[in-house]
């Protein structure tokens, strides 16, 4: 049985409890008790057709909505649930994703289609097999397209972060800060909780991260004196917030509420707006970071990797352009 409550540090009610003898804690992504309970009943509907659908016979519909609980923050579901959405689990072949990507990206290049269809629909198919215990078919992705990492120089930033100081919302210089002093995803910042924020102790732990394990990571002093000027620190709740003060939506495609206006600003500060995007922040935070502390451990935990991606990073940065940050103030070493 399910019932209804609230994490301490988050605005969305939760259905909690057991089903099938397995403890479940489902978010409803609905702040009102009204909206919470319909939509408890929709997940009590869904996981009921789940016990039904078994196996391969499973719908790619169901499987897809498993997964959309496990990770609220994924991207790129929308087209794949209309493509696929009449198909069962184990209709789901190499060839069915090639149909798909001459039908969803027909002119786009090999790392995109990989990126937005490939890599999605795989891991739904994957959560499907390991929840129901049987196989899918194996899919080999287009090769060609090397992936491209992106990353700021200083004078670049700097250019950047002056144009957002310039829009009417006072959090958005100070969140791009953060995300290049830190390396949180942007997903990781729009759900960060003042009451997880020390500047006093220079700290912030991250809640709501990628792999769903929380982690610590250390404020460098340039982020410190920024954050430091935010009145929801003292005030508590969502840190960073919309011009009208209220919370960033969180969920799928959440990024897309700051992705017009980074993209202005991008462009008043010269830069590339289709290369230059929010998650580049974090590929120039990781760039610096090594550059300057050489530190592939602290690299690694406060990015929180668990695969071997950080390792591209090691091969961008020289050690001037570590200087160059640190004379624009972005010191990562531990002593700072």
């Amino acid at each position: 049985m399910l019932k209804l409550t609230k994490r301490p540090k988050s605005p969305y009610y939760v259905a909690r409890g057991t089903i099938d003898g397995k403890r479940v804690e489902i978010s409803t992504k609905r702040e009102k008790l009204p909206e919470a309970r319909e939509e408890l009943k929709r997940i009590l509907a869904e996981r009921t057709t789940r016990r039904v659908e078994t196996g391969a016979d499973m719908s790619f519909e169901t499987a897809l909505r498993a997964y959309e609980e496990a990770k609220p923050n994924a991207r790129f579901l929308e087209p794949i649930s209309r493509h696929f959405i009449d198909m069962t689990v184990g209709e789901i072949t190499g060839a069915e994703l090639k149909r798909a990507a001459n039908a969803l990206y027909p002119s786009a290049a090999p790392s995109t289609i990989r990126r937005q269809l490939y890599t999605p629909v795989k891991a739904i198919l994957n959560m499907a097999s390991e929840d129901g215990g049987f196989s899918v078919a194996r899919i080999k992705a287009p090769s060609g397209g090397n992936k491209r990492t992106a990353f700021l120089l200083p004078s670049q930033v700097d250019k950047l972060l002056k144009a957002l100081e310039a829009n009417q919302n006072p959090y958005l210089a100070v969140m791009v800060t953060f995300l290049l002093g830190q390396g949180a995803r942007l997903g990781e910042a729009l759900t960060l909780q003042a009451d997880a924020v020390s500047l006093e102790h220079r700290f912030a732990i991250l809640r709501d991260t990628k792999n769903g394990e929380e982690r610590r990571v250390s404020l460098i002093p340039k982020v410190v004196k920024a954050m430091s000027a935010l009145p929801t620190i003292e005030a508590g709740g969502t840190v960073f917030r919309r011009k009208d003060g209220a919370a960033y939506r969180y969920g799928n495609a959440s990024g897309g509420q700051i992705s017009k206006v980074f993209r202005t600003a991008a462009i008043a500060a010269g830069l590339d707006p289709g290369i230059i995007t929010p998650h580049v922040c974090r590929h120039t935070w990781a760039t610096w970071f090594y550059a300057q502390t050489k530190d592939v451990r602290r690299l690694q935990d406060e990015g929180g990797w668990k695969s071997g991606e950080w390792q591209r990073y090691t091969k961008l940065g020289t050690p001037d352009l570590g200087r160059s940050a640190l004379r624009a103030g972005w010191n990562f070493r531990e002593s700072a």
